[in-house]
């Protein structure tokens, strides 16, 4: 470790600079409403909420025992949610 890797270390209890992180926290983006509504949103490191992504994904209300029913699953349950949609979809083209 070089002495300027060293110094910073031992210096863990004061704030890091621009040039010691790498990045000028003014730089960052603007924490707006429209960044929010894209963020994914997490409780104790663990995915709650999905952020919304226009063309790609869709916010849908479904009845809650239903997707109780798919939770009790374990993960991946939007996953399987998708996949019996799908397959609905191709069973019964005709009833759209």
């Amino acid at each position: 470790m070089t002495e300027s890797k060293r110094a910073i270390a031992n210096a863990a209890d004061r704030p890091l600079n621009p040039d010691e992180i790498g990045w000028d926290p003014d730089d960052a983006p603007e924490l707006d409403e429209a960044w929010f509504e894209k963020a994914d949103r997490f409780v104790g490191g663990r995915l709650i909420e999905r952020g919304h992504r226009p063309g790609k994904t869709e916010r849908l209300v479904l009845p809650t025992d239903l997707v109780e029913r798919f939770r009790a699953g374990g993960p991946g349950w939007q996953i399987r949610i998708e996949t019996a949609l799908k397959e609905w979809l191709r069973e019964h083209s005709d009833r759209l």
